[in-house]
């Protein structure tokens, strides 16, 4: 949704607590692991379903300039949103749609998930996204990247907790890394472990260090056997990423890297990070700086390493 935002603003294996393995699912929802063959819950597939049904239905309000039914509906008291211009928080967002929507209008709005990961009352979605609409009388298309951290409220209702968006640099097909609407369900709820958030900060800096000092190498070695990178400009699995930076370390490097960190949400073995990064970079002999929302999921894999299985790193202003 990188061009809405734009004109908003007027400018391998998952670990022991994995409890679903491969089975038939409803709809647009399918069940995706890498351990033994296990039934799906129909909890799992149910909850599945319904953020997909949630989905569609945040989309069409946006579609509907309905900001009310965005403000009350979908986006809960601690809601926050990242995207290439700004980060707002819920009343700041109902400020932000209510001037765009005096402007424009937005035509479609169609999400799509990606990756799926579901513990119990808070699900992770990963997605990629399309949108077409007007600002003051000029037409636009977006090509974007998502993240959408849903909670189940009180009211039994799924809201978007937290959101991070930006562009995915073009309007080629993105290829999913499981099926449509994939559901992995685990068995942890948020917990608070000091110990683990020192582990992962740990392991973060020195990822960030590996690639400050251009050890593409040892920065192969924090990503998971399965790891995907969706980012600006570039959709990757751990081959393609490690080339990547191999073609772009013989040229160019990393200077320096202020990445500073919103939030941290720890489920077992698992852990996801929002976030914010100020990197100095240097290409062809031009040095820039290089400004990016992130979203990092943490797995703790084989002998108790902290690996990365998923970043989604895209442009910010």
């Amino acid at each position: 949704m990188i061009a809405v935002w734009l004109m908003v603003t007027g400018c391998a294996n998952l670990e022991s607590d994995l409890t679903v393995e491969p089975s038939e699912a409803s709809t647009e929802t399918s069940i995706e692991s890498t351990q033994g063959n296990k039934p799906a819950t129909e909890k799992c597939v149910s909850i599945g379903q319904e953020i997909t049904d949630r989905l569609k239905a945040y989309n069409a309000a946006f579609v509907a300039e309905d900001v009310d039914l965005l403000y009350n509906d979908f986006w809960p008291l601690d809601h926050h949103t990242f995207v290439p211009n700004w980060d707002k928080d819920r009343e700041e967002m109902r400020a932000q749609m209510t001037w765009f929507y005096e402007r424009g209008n937005l035509y479609s709005y169609n999400l799509k998930s990606l990756d799926r990961y579901v513990y119990k009352d808070v699900v992770y979605d990963f997605g990629a996204g399309n949108s077409t609409g007007e600002m003051n009388g000029t037409l636009f298309t977006s090509y974007d990247y998502y993240f959408i951290r849903w909670t189940k409220e009180n009211d039994g209702v799924w809201r978007v907790d937290k959101n991070v968006g930006g562009p995915r640099g073009n309007s080629s097909e993105v290829i999913p890394t499981t099926n449509e609407g994939p559901v992995v369900c685990f068995n942890k709820n948020q917990s608070d472990q000091p110990a683990v958030n020192s582990e992962i900060t740990d392991r973060f800096n020195a990822y960030i260090n590996a690639l400050t000092t251009g050890n593409i190498n040892q920065a192969y070695e924090f990503w998971s056997q399965d790891i995907h990178f969706y980012g600006t400009g570039l959709n990757a699995d751990r081959e393609g990423l490690y080339e990547h930076y191999r073609q772009f370390f013989e040229t160019g490097q990393i200077l320096s890297s202020k990445p500073t960190l919103f939030y941290r949400f720890v489920h077992g073995n698992v852990a996801y990070d929002i976030g914010q990064s100020d990197d100095t970079i240097v290409t062809d002999d031009v040095q820039s700086t290089k400004k990016t929302n992130y979203v990092i999921r943490w797995e703790k894999g084989h002998g108790g390493v902290w690996r990365i299985t998923r970043i989604m790193e895209v442009f910010r202003r």
